[in-house]
């Protein structure tokens, strides 16, 4: 199958091309210009570019903002599948960069829909990486995909817009679009800017006090290998019933900030002091995110292997050997 992958230089991307390269799958990705770029990108696009020229991924420079760019590397890649992954992921980075959030989120979206569209008229799948924090502040738990999306930052706004857009060309055109409002994931190996994997790099290196934000907000978290599974099921599942659908990809369970402080405290043995309310809080700070995920069970046949305990081990068993 013909694959192409946006965001590859990301976590998740990364992860996912590797699996599907095992699996046989013909790739395509899409990073920008490091010399031409007006925007950050990724340290390790460079290097990452040389390893997949060396592995035969097809490799193009491109921009989702350019809509001819991409309509040009679509017609010439002619993929079976698209996974769309680029994306600025930082909820708290939306609140400053709003204009980039919503140029990069919501219109490179839109540009990457449109342009595969009109240039492939075959696609099989297009698959969206919505997330839950589409749902903004609820009552109800856990959140099905049908309650009422309350958008609470400029991240949210342009999720939910591109869900709206995806949902259009489905009714309209019969474009294949799955969107999934993905639970907060963790499990990355080199990047400690998330909040698991910060917490767990700062008690790790013995840092005190480890200065943390609100300790009482609720969160669904889903680890990494799990999350690439539904990636993996929706890109080689026949059923087409998953098409048009928006899809909850989370573990079903929540625990406060506070909780999983003590649950990285305990797995590390820290013994340093924890500084809350370090950072202001938002606007409107969402209490608790928590998602029923009754939907990919029954559509994908997606559950959640690991516990969050598990996971958390293992995440922190990464950085363990790091510092060897």
């Amino acid at each position: 199958m013909r694959i192409f992958i946006t965001g590859m230089t990301g976590f998740l991307g990364h992860q996912l091309g590797q699996k599907l390269l095992e699996k046989g799958h013909k790739l395509g990705t899409l990073a920008r210009n490091v010399a031409t770029s007006d925007r950050p990108i990724a340290s390790n696009t460079e290097s990452m570019i040389r390893g997949e020229k060396q592995s035969g991924i097809s490799f193009y420079y491109g921009d989702i903002t350019d809509y001819l760019n991409i309509f040009d590397v679509l017609s010439s890649f002619k993929p079976d599948v698209i996974v769309h992954l680029a994306a600025q992921t930082s909820v708290a980075y939306s609140f400053t960069h709003t204009m980039e959030i919503f140029n990069v989120n919501f219109l490179g979206s839109v540009n990457m829909a449109e342009a595969a569209r009109r240039a492939v008229p075959k696609l099989k799948r297009f698959i969206f990486s919505g997330s839950v924090e589409e749902y903004g502040i609820q009552t109800k738990f856990p959140i099905k995909e049908t309650a009422d999306l309350h958008a609470a930052s400029p991240y949210a706004v342009a999720k939910i817009a591109t869900e709206k857009h995806l949902k259009y060309l489905y009714d309209a055109h019969g474009f294949p679009a799955i969107i999934f409002r993905n639970a907060n994931s963790y499990g990355r190996k080199y990047n400690h800017q998330f909040i698991i994997e910060s917490i767990i790099y700062q008690m790790l290196s013995g840092k005190s006090p480890v200065k943390l934000g609100d300790p009482t907000p609720y969160r669904d978290f889903v680890f990494e290998p799990d999350l690439l599974s539904a990636y993996t099921l929706a890109i080689n599942s026949n059923n087409k019933k998953i098409l048009g659908e928006s899809i909850n990809i989370g573990t079903g369970k929540s625990v406060s900030i506070k909780q999983l402080v003590e649950k990285i405290r305990k797995i590390t043995g820290y013994k340093g002091k924890i500084q809350w309310n370090s950072f202001p809080k938002r606007s409107l700070e969402i209490p608790k995110l928590e998602v029923d995920n009754s939907k990919a069970k029954r559509l994908l046949k997606w559950k959640p292997k690991y516990s969050l305990n598990q996971g958390l081990r293992i995440t922190a068993s990464y950085y363990t050997s790091r510092k060897k």
